[in-house]
């Protein structure tokens, strides 16, 4: 079903869900520049956060059947983003984990993402993004707290605080690097570097 973004929710609350419905079809959508789409965004996540897992784990850290995930890592391991390896547990069986390739390519997809919300908050105020952040934490964790979610699912918060400490230190370093290119404009890096700061 198409969404109409002509669409006048009729009340607010019908007009955070409209826009939730909006900006979630946008982001799960693969974006210009993006090398991975979002179901292979995903399970590159959850490996980059929990390390070697076998496929009935990374299944139930993702919520899915094993022939799914099964499905998504033939898929990956074929673009050489994960490998497989013996496990030490239990010989008959095996783990997936990313290769290096696997690893700069979710890290260049998570950056890419982050850089699509900075820009969507261009010339935004810093004061309008904290407070957009803030709001936004508050609403998360509101509907966290009215939904069930399974416990398995609690790594993804974990393992986001692990990994976005190097997302962040690449991010400064590709900002500093565009800072000592020839013809740039330090007002306008100035402004967009301080909205992308500010969606961390």
């Amino acid at each position: 079903m198409q969404v109409n973004d002509a669409y006048t929710p009729q009340t607010p609350i019908e007009g955070v869900m409209h826009a939730f419905t909006r900006i979630g079809r946008r982001l799960k959508a693969k974006q210009p520049g993006d090398t991975l789409d979002h179901s292979a965004h995903v399970v590159l996540f959850a490996l980059r956060c929990n390390g070697a897992l076998r496929l009935s784990d990374l299944a139930g850290k993702l919520e899915l059947d094993a022939s799914t995930a099964s499905r998504h890592v033939r898929s990956l391991e074929q673009l050489g983003l994960i490998r497989r390896s013996p496990d030490p547990d239990d010989g008959r069986a095996f783990r997936v984990e990313l290769t290096e390739q696997g690893i700069e390519q979710w890290e260049a997809s998570a950056r890419h993402r982050m850089e699509l919300l900075g820009a969507a908050m261009e010339g935004w105020s810093e004061e309008d993004v904290q407070t957009f952040e803030r709001l936004m934490t508050r609403f998360a964790d509101g509907v966290a707290a009215h939904t069930e979610a399974p416990s398995s699912a609690a790594w993804a918060d974990k393992g986001w605080a692990a990994v976005a400490p190097r997302l962040q230190s690449a991010a400064a370093q590709r900002r500093t690097d565009k800072d000592s290119a020839p013809g740039s404009d330090p007002a306008a890096r100035e402004n967009n570097d301080n909205n992308l700061e500010s969606t961390r």
